[in-house]
């Protein structure tokens, strides 16, 4: 394989489900580029500080540590001891405030790097049926954009998922891909678009110790409060405290609206 004209992105992957729906996400990082000088720079640590300093910003303006680890479902019903400890909760007012803000605050991540799709439990793609089909459906639109972008990814996913390593290395060898007409040439419902763009196998990270991995575990609830809300799944409080809309306040840019062209923030629903 040869280095992609684009440089490398760095994938995290994570998901959120309950018992009738599941949510993937993804998002890319800039890992590899090459200056206007035609040399090639090591650009994530320069990435890095970003998450670092939106980390910064969220103990300032909410007071939460920023060693704590982030779980979406927790902050955003204000349980866990996000004030630090000795402090009360949050509650789920101020938990769901604190959530959407930091939704609103992913403006420092890179331009379309943002993929998410949900499907209802129980359905099937091609074939395929519950995570299996959602993230064959996540890793088709990642080969998708590194394609469009030129550059050639690795990926990391959250400790704990052993399934997704293992369509991770399916999906490298056979990656089953619709085609947005109908159908391939020769009637074929679908083709093998292999996810050659990437490399190597897929690794894990423990969230704890993965400042992006929590970011993706953010908007991977925020994807699953959007599919709830589609078919009336939440409940009283989440529509209270502004949770409906949880997936409308990630800014615009960051989101790839090319992964399912029509919806407003580009969520791909199965």
């Amino acid at each position: 394989m040869l280095l992609q004209p684009g440089g490398i992105d760095v994938w995290y992957v994570d998901e959120s489900s309950d018992d009738r729906y599941v949510a993937v996400s993804a998002i890319s990082v800039p890992f590899l580029r090459c200056g206007e000088d035609g040399q090639w720079r090591v650009v994530w640590g320069d990435e890095f500080k970003k998450v670092q300093a939106f980390r910064l910003s969220l103990r300032a303006k909410h007071g939460v540590p920023v060693r704590k680890e982030l779980h979406a479902l927790n902050l955003a019903s204000g349980r866990g001891s996000y004030r630090g400890k000795g402090r009360p909760r949050f509650g789920k007012r101020a938990g769901a405030a604190v959530y959407l803000w930091a939704l609103q605050n992913f403006d420092f991540l890179q331009f379309a790097s943002i993929i998410s799709v949900v499907a209802q439990r129980g359905k099937t793609l091609y074939g395929y049926g519950k995570l299996e089909g959602v993230m064959y459906a996540l890793f088709q639109r990642m080969q998708r954009q590194s394609e469009v972008t030129r550059r050639a990814g690795f990926t990391f996913f959250d400790e704990g998922h052993a399934e997704f390593r293992k369509l991770y290395r399916r999906a490298r060898i056979h990656l089953p891909t619709g085609s947005s007409q109908g159908g391939w040439p020769g009637g074929q419902l679908t083709m093998n678009k292999p996810m050659v763009n990437f490399v190597k196998d897929g690794n894990t990270q423990d969230s704890s110790h993965s400042l992006y991995v929590q970011i993706v575990d953010l908007i991977a609830y925020a994807a699953l409060l959007r599919i709830r809300r589609r078919y009336g799944g939440l409940t009283p409080w989440q529509i209270r405290f502004g949770l409906d809309d949880a997936y409308d306040a990630i800014p615009i840019q960051v989101c790839n609206l090319n992964a399912a062209r029509g919806e407003p923030r580009g969520v791909k629903f199965l």
